[in-house]
């Protein structure tokens, strides 16, 4: 009997021990290619797809923009998904949503038999250990520069880590450093391409102080995009963002990129464009969806088109001057960004006005009675024949002579100020006799009157 009892156990706990291994291990798959394909197209950017983002309705919200690549030795390691993505291909509680999911991230060129075993092995595709972070992060960043609109922009690209410790890879003329060159699509595609190694250290403090230097010269806002595991960085690297954002203010956003799922790079990465307070940090595997990829590059690079009534380029939230007449030159507020020569008001070591000066006064007048919110500052200017002495009294009578006659003219002198520079402020050579004249100038600045 006891014999018996045992040897009923015995088969009762071996089907048990059957069932639940039956139970969880996933069907063997039948082509060991299957897996193999997969591999190849699994977490791969469909660039046949990608399409330069639309710009209806929308208007540019940067002018210059730098992607910062990292090619350090980190970026050889194998790619590793985010451990959301992982989740996500890991979940066979629903083998409907894994097959469909399989279907539509890389199995859509497998015969249709096959499509149910590469579901419920999808998550062998991540153990490709061929396909590094640097990989990934170059289809990445080449997929982003396939939806970047169709605007001009000025674009470049610096690395780090290898060959040097910063460099450029794209955006500054041969032979000239002070000149960056306009963004071309296909030429910015080809220097992500020339990115061949990854190799050396993670000096993203001093590339982000070469980047502030960079833009110093540049005029309109700026876009920094950084693509990088975070690895082998810390406080230096938020501290250098911190940097950049205090020199560019509200004209710099930072945008962090995310190769992998290292948690300390993503603190990293989430610190660096927290620094920016305008961009935001963001995991690669999101972006391989091509409509997040869209939604990414929109932010970065369009805003909604502002009403701008009198067409002078300065939205009319932004703008002081409204009603500027079309044609004119005006400054970032709008306001007629004035500045009117010696040839045109004086004579060669004069201060008495000529007609054509007059005439200059009067638009000037003008637009003083039809915008009465509006200040204005004259300043006096010479060119460098003479003693400093002597020119400075000269730039002020031209100052002086400006203010009289639009006091003559009606307007309240406490809405006038006055300067004068001698030579020091030249915006010519002067060298040349041409240059000269347009040193010898008096210059309007409009400003809104303080409430």
């Amino acid at each position: 009997m006891q014999t018996r009892l045992i040897s009923t156990i015995r088969v009762l706990l071996c089907c048990v021990l059957f069932w639940g291994c039956a139970g969880n291990t996933a069907p063997p798959v039948v082509d060991e290619s299957i897996i193999q394909e997969a591999s190849k197209g699994f977490h791969r950017f469909d660039f046949k797809k990608t399409q330069p983002v639309d710009t209806k309705d929308f208007v540019k919200k940067v002018d210059n923009f730098t992607i910062i690549f990292d090619p350090s030795a980190s970026m050889t390691e194998a790619y590793t998904p985010s451990n959301d993505c992982t989740a996500c291909h890991i979940n066979y509680q629903d083998s409907g949503f894994a097959e469909n999911h399989a279907i539509q991230n890389g199995g859509i060129e497998f015969a249709e038999p096959d499509k149910k075993q590469y579901a419920l092995e999808c998550n062998r595709c991540h153990h490709n250990y061929l396909y590094s972070k640097f990989k990934f992060a170059k289809e990445l960043a080449k997929n982003f520069n396939q939806s970047i609109p169709d605007l001009d922009f000025t674009g470049t690209i610096r690395t780090f880590g290898y060959p040097v410790y910063t460099n450029f890879e794209y955006g500054i003329k041969e032979n000239d450093n002070t000149k960056f060159l306009d963004y071309k699509k296909n030429d910015y595609a080809r220097a992500i391409d020339k990115i061949f190694d990854a190799d050396g250290v993670s000096p993203l403090a001093p590339t982000l102080k070469a980047t502030e230097k960079d833009w110093y010269n540049h005029k309109g806002k700026i876009a920094v995009i950084i693509i990088s595991d975070g690895e082998e960085m810390g406080e230096k690297e938020w501290l250098a963002a911190q940097d950049l954002k205090a020199k560019y203010e509200e004209d710099i956003c930072i945008y962090t990129i995310l190769i992998g799922k290292d948690p300390t790079g993503k603190k990293v990465m989430d610190k660096i464009a927290m620094s920016g307070q305008c961009g935001l940090s963001i995991n690669g595997d999101d972006l391989l969806d091509k409509d997040k990829m869209a939604q990414f590059v929109h932010e970065i690079f369009l805003t909604k088109a502002q009403p701008d009534s009198d067409g002078d380029g300065v939205i009319d939230d932004r703008d002081d001057c409204p009603g500027t007449k079309p044609g004119l030159k005006v400054d970032k507020n709008g306001c007629w960004d004035l500045v009117l020569q010696a040839e045109v008001l004086f004579d060669f070591d004069r201060y008495t006005l000529k007609p054509e000066g007059i005439a200059a006064l009067d638009q000037v007048v003008d637009l003083l009675k039809k915008h009465p919110f509006l200040n204005l500052h004259i300043s006096g200017h010479t060119d460098n024949f003479g003693t400093m002495k002597y020119n400075i009294k000269l730039s002020k009578h031209r100052a002086i002579t400006g203010l009289d006659y639009l006091m003559k003219k009606g307007i309240d002198p406490g809405r006038l100020s006055i300067s004068w520079h001698s030579f020091s402020i030249p915006v010519a050579t002067n060298d040349t006799p041409e240059g000269r004249v347009l040193n010898r100038r008096l210059e309007f600045k409009f400003k809104k009157r303080s409430e």
